[in-house]
């Protein structure tokens, strides 16, 4: 993603779901092994699944907030104060599937919220709070570990190694990350692809070398 974070941010931030996921999947070691047709046809997929997984669950539960709509789900939705760094991942929020609860960390979320302000949240948000963004996320993830459909990130696999026949291939785990900030951005009707944060938290965060926002926090940032 190193070229992502050399690009302004006005150009990220209203860049297309598609041209950011596209971005996300260039970080992806394994997915680099795609062809660039194969890689616009998993951001799609990946878009498009986040979407319908979001409208199904408006359909169930509608008005509903994020939250409302874990509690339904008997998801509970905590936070803590723990550091969110952890090696070099800054982690906003994870979900944790036994039992099923989605983590909010407080300390990672402050620079993000700080940054925003209220100008840029209106643009970036819409009426969207920032908590019920990442409890949104996350619960793409939960649904998705619950649901007996394949998961995305192994609908769409690369080749690691092949001898003659054989093939050892692995599947995509950016495509799970790139679904579920479709799904949010879906859900909550926001401006953008949520992956936008990821490049304000970067600049948030930038003033301590070597952190930045990776797998496993909130919206899986990896900027």
């Amino acid at each position: 993603m190193s070229g992502a974070r050399s690009l302004p941010f006005e150009e990220i931030a209203t860049a297309s779901p598609e041209t950011l996921g596209l971005l996300m999947l260039k970080s992806d070691l394994h997915a680099a092994r795609l062809d660039n047709v194969a890689q616009q046809t998993a951001v799609s997929d990946a878009l498009a699944d986040g979407a319908a997984t979001a409208s199904d669950l408006r359909k169930r539960f509608p008005g509903l907030s994020p939250r409302q709509i874990a509690g339904e789900l008997q998801v509970t939705v905590t936070t803590t104060d723990d550091d969110p760094l952890v090696g070099s991942i800054w982690r906003f929020a994870e979900y944790r599937p036994r039992p099923p609860q989605i983590l909010l960390y407080t300390h990672g979320l402050a620079p993000l919220e700080h940054a925003l302000g209220s100008m840029l949240a209106t643009r970036l948000l819409g009426k969207a709070a920032m908590q019920d963004v990442f409890i949104a996320h996350e619960l793409y993830h939960h649904i998705e570990a619950t649901r007996a459909e394949m998961p995305i990130a192994r609908r769409h696999q690369a080749t690691l190694f092949q001898i003659g026949k054989w093939q050892w291939r692995t599947g995509i785990a950016t495509l799970a990350e790139i679904a579920a900030g479709s799904f949010a951005q879906a859900l909550l009707q926001l401006p953008c692809h949520p992956k936008v944060l990821d490049f304000l938290a970067a600049e948030a965060i930038g003033s301590t070398r070597g952190v930045h926002p990776g797998n496993g926090a909130g919206l899986r940032f990896d900027a």
